[in-house]
């Protein structure tokens, strides 16, 4: 196999019958093995919806565009991406297609493949793709960083970077025909190199669509057996850590060749956890958008970081991270925001470098605020932040057992101030933080990664007073999921609700639960009535409780959302919601690209 996989093109060529996508057909949503019926995506009808990609394109405009492009199913991403190359485009990656993400792209690239035929795929495959030259010098995609310690960055890779990395990944864990599966965003440069462009410069098949569930992870590995197929699963922290014990893995696991891992470091134990679950090696990436990958471990081997071939590490006298890569556009040496120690022919993470922050006029340093509520052995993870629009005050994203949660008003602020006390031994009381968020599961992107849209989302109910004090989501299953909230004592909807004991109206739950649901199953249809709705406890300014939503069984085209609200207290809420018939989600499209 030739050492440029990706300036190649190995698309190109081939034989026509050869499996490119493995399609799982009714794995949707299954929750047990023996009812997924497998098809394959052939390399001559992949090169066709190329073609159907670029004829859409060419009524559009000319080659040698811009565009943005997102698309949630890794094959059809394959196809479209790669007819913007051979045409002589490149392409912009939001890392979603939240409207507020489209919004902050580049004016540049407003042109968008989510404008082709009105917001829909192209339909046609009759189409014989044209094949152009992918020069290493060429820009052939910018994305952007995940944002975890600011606003995201615009990065651009050029082909021969990609090739670089995707040759140094081939040598090391050849995929040697292997499915791949993905559980992470193709958006991001991990998914991207790992779960679309490896398989097919490598001629192996990858998955046409994301797998989210462990569910469906069992699904697919029991469908594989009888096809007597392996698999590689692309995986990042939180799907790893939340592998549930009570599915049988050991029925399907023979399957699974080893795992990928990348996005945040993942803990010894989940690594431990996930290995015994999955009998599988879990090899974890370390690297960054803005360098692609660094080095790598397996934590069954020890917790040292081994660089990757071709990459120079090497630490300063204060332990920061300094790397040479190729990478990365300068051959030159790069600092990086990761301190590092030593140790034999690797290197151990000791964490970023100080975050400092300047408070009403004071310097702080973020992370010696982390170690300092850190040492309280309630405290199992801790974030302090500074706030953007509250540039006099800090918030803090404080992770804790389920059993040390505050569940009502009095237990939340006695908490605050036992963590305020830690604090008041080294700080002054104007920097320490004002805004707190307890979590049960720290709140994380598909990359495992506490991003700036994160922690907006988490203050964001300080500048919208008719938000709930969002707490992160706990995906479920396939159509379900399960949303942490706490009521802000500053809740609009509280005012004259009633003098003298302020509650949530019933109303204000059923708009939430709309809400959440509409940005959680992207539901477009309008909302049409409500069954069975029952408040039968009062849920008051200070509770936490946890909104739970699934989506039933569509019935006369209509479709139905079960919704519930739980607090410490016993049920606030519960009922169904019915959408409209679907007509206006079709205009719109299945899928946007943007």
């Amino acid at each position: 196999m030739t050492d440029s996989p990706l300036l190649s093109a190995p698309w190109r060529a081939g034989e026509p019958t050869r499996c490119v996508g493995w399609c799982a057909g009714s794995a949707s949503g299954v929750a047990t093995p023996g009812v997924v019926t497998p098809g394959v995506t052939t390399l001559g009808e992949f090169q066709q919806r190329i073609g159907a990609w670029q004829a859409c394109l060419d009524t559009i405009a000319g080659p040698g565009q811009h565009w943005s492009l997102h698309e949630r199913a890794p094959l059809e991403f394959a196809a479209a991406l790669i007819a913007l190359w051979e045409r002589g485009d490149s392409a912009l990656l939001p890392a979603d297609d939240r409207p507020e993400t489209l919004a902050a792209t580049d004016r540049l690239t407003r042109a968008r493949l989510g404008d082709v035929a009105d917001g829909h795929r192209p339909v046609s495959s009759g189409h014989a793709p044209r094949w152009g030259q992918l020069a290493p010098q060429r820009l052939a995609l910018a994305l952007y960083t995940s944002g975890s310690s600011g606003e995201p960055q615009r990065l651009e890779k050029r082909f021969a970077q990609l090739d670089a990395e995707l040759a140094t990944h081939r040598a090391r864990w050849p995929l040697d025909g292997r499915l791949v599966i993905s559980q992470v965003s193709h958006q991001h440069i991990y998914g991207l190199l790992f779960a679309v462009l490896r398989p097919l410069c490598e001629g192996a098949p990858l998955a046409d669509t994301t797998c989210r569930y462990p569910e469906t992870l069992h699904a697919w590995l029991a469908a594989l057996a009888t096809e007597n197929t392996d698999a590689v699963l692309i995986s990042a922290p939180p799907p790893l850590e939340r592998l549930p014990e009570s599915i049988d893995w050991p029925a399907v696991r023979a399957r699974l060749a080893y795992v990928h891992s990348s996005g945040a470091p993942l803990p010894a134990a989940a690594s431990a956890r996930a290995r015994r679950l999955l009998d599988a090696p879990v090899l974890e990436i370390y690297g960054s958008s803005e360098t692609g990958g660094i080095a790598w471990r397996d934590q069954h081997r020890g917790e040292a970081w081994t660089p990757l071939p071709g990459i120079e590490v090497r630490a300063d006298t204060e332990n920061q991270l300094w790397l040479r890569s190729p990478f990365i556009d300068t051959r030159d040496w790069q600092r990086q925001a990761d301190r590092i120690e030593p140790s034999g022919n690797g290197f151990r993470l000791l964490g970023r470098s100080d975050r400092i922050a300047k408070v009403g006029g004071k310097r702080v340093s973020l992370t010696a605020m982390d170690r300092a509520l850190a040492a309280d052995p309630r405290v199992r993870e801790v974030h302090t932040v500074a706030l953007p629009q509250h540039a006099t005050r800090l918030g803090a994203v404080v992770r804790l057992d389920e059993s040390e949660l505050p569940r009502d008003r009095a237990a939340r602020r006695t908490l605050i101030a036992s963590l305020r006390e830690r604090l008041l031994a080294g700080y002054e009381p104007t920097v320490i933080p004002r805004y707190w968020r307890f979590v049960g599961h720290w709140p994380s992107n598909a990359q495992g990664k506490l991003t700036a849209a994160l922690i907006a989302r988490l203050f964001g109910d300080i500048d919208d007073r008719r938000q709930p004090r969002w707490l992160g989501v706990m995906e479920a299953g396939e159509g379900r999921c399960a949303i942490d909230l706490e009521i802000p004592e500053r809740l609009i909807f509280l005012d004259g609700h009633f003098p003298g004991q302020p509650v949530v109206p019933g109303v204000v739950l059923v708009h939430w639960a709309c809400q959440l649901a509409r940005e959680q199953f992207a539901l477009d249809a309008p909302f049409q009535g409500l069954e069975r709705v029952k408040f039968p406890l009062l849920l008051l300014p200070g509770e936490r409780a946890r909104l739970t939503l699934a989506q039933e069984d569509a019935t006369g085209g209509r479709q139905r959302l079960s919704f519930s609200v739980d607090g410490a207290r016993g049920r606030h809420a519960s009922g169904r919601i019915l959408f409209a018939a679907t007509a206006v989600a079709e205009e719109k499209g299945d899928e946007r690209y943007g």
